[in-house]
């Protein structure tokens, strides 16, 4: 990839990172740099209440990047769950005007999170990819950090979707394809036809750095408005053979993590099943079990969830 490309890619970026964010964002944004102190780098607006500008409906999508995970969490168990399984997630809740503004927030460090972005997992590239915004960058240096590991996000994402795309794709296709593999990966519930709705909703990030990023790809020409894909065969089957991997990778790391945001979340159980509800239909009630000892009711909610279409 040359330098100018990946430098029009990342300025592109900084741009669209500065979209306008609602109150309810921005407040939650400032009572988090208070319950975590200077370590704080950076903050993050991303999910579907940032593409709609919304902080009146669910939980807003927050991600809180730290220069330690220790100062941030103190020396407990949570700061050393933060650095062998990352990110901890928490619950945030907060009076504004005439109505409470709520979030759940993935806290990790900076450092971690651009490692990441080049991960064989998809959970993060997966994620950030996507349209995002910067609510909070503590300086030049912590916003500069952001944006490299957000573009990165992009290359990673469309990249790695290069092998399952036929020899000739329009960018929407493109998109679909790579955000449907990454939904794949984990035990994300959505109902039929979602992906094709953010990828509608991701129109205006899409268009802007599509372009960018194919020049900073090998394989791919740009040509009339839809792109030349030219891989290798052996480079297509290691790159299918390498979403086998990380779908069997993604989701046993998505239930470990479902159990480990069981002692972090507050309400966590009850978010996780309303979300599955929201997602897919399917509607199953905490069990007592659950509520009081998530580690073991999780299995069976879990297993209850699967069989009815939860999570596919």
């Amino acid at each position: 990839m040359s330098g100018s490309a990946n430098d029009a890619l990342r300025e592109a970026i900084d741009r669209l990172i500065d979209a306008p964010a609602p109150p309810g964002a921005q407040a939650l944004a400032q009572a988090l740099r208070a319950r975590h102190g200077d370590t704080v780098a950076a903050v993050l607006f991303y999910g579907s209440n940032f593409r709609r500008a919304d902080d009146r409906e669910g939980l807003l999508d927050l991600y809180v990047l730290v220069d330690d995970c220790r100062a941030a969490l103190g020396s407990g168990p949570s700061a050393l769950a933060c650095r062998l399984l990352p990110p901890n997630v928490y619950y945030l809740e907060l009076p504004l005007a005439d109505r409470i503004v709520r979030c759940k927030y993935a806290l990790l460090e900076l450092a971690v999170f651009g490692r990441y972005m080049t991960a064989r997992q998809s959970y993060f590239w997966g994620r950030f990819g996507q349209a995002s915004g910067l609510l909070y960058a503590r300086d030049a240096a912590a916003r500069q950090q952001v944006m490299r590991a957000l573009a990165q996000a992009v290359l990673t994402l469309l990249g790695r979707a290069l092998p399952l795309l036929p020899n000739e794709v329009d960018e929407a296709t493109w998109w679909q394809t790579a955000l449907a593999a990454c939904y794949g990966a984990e035990l994300r519930p959505e109902r039929p036809g979602a992906v094709a709705g953010l990828v509608r909703d991701l129109a205006p990030w899409r268009e802007r750095l599509t372009p960018l990023a194919a020049a900073c790809l090998a394989g791919v020409q740009r040509q009339d408005g839809h792109y030349r894909i030219t891989l290798a065969p052996g480079r297509r089957r290691l790159g299918r053979l390498g979403w086998t991997v990380r779908r069997l990778l993604g989701k046993t790391l998505n239930v470990a993590r479902l159990v480990k945001a069981a002692f972090t979340f507050a309400g966590g159980a009850d978010y996780l099943l309303w979300k599955v509800e929201r997602h897919s239909g399917v509607r199953i009630e905490p069990t007592p079990l659950l509520r009081r000892h998530p580690l073991l009711g999780i299995w069976g909610v879990a297993w209850r969830l699967w069989r009815r279409g939860g999570f596919r």
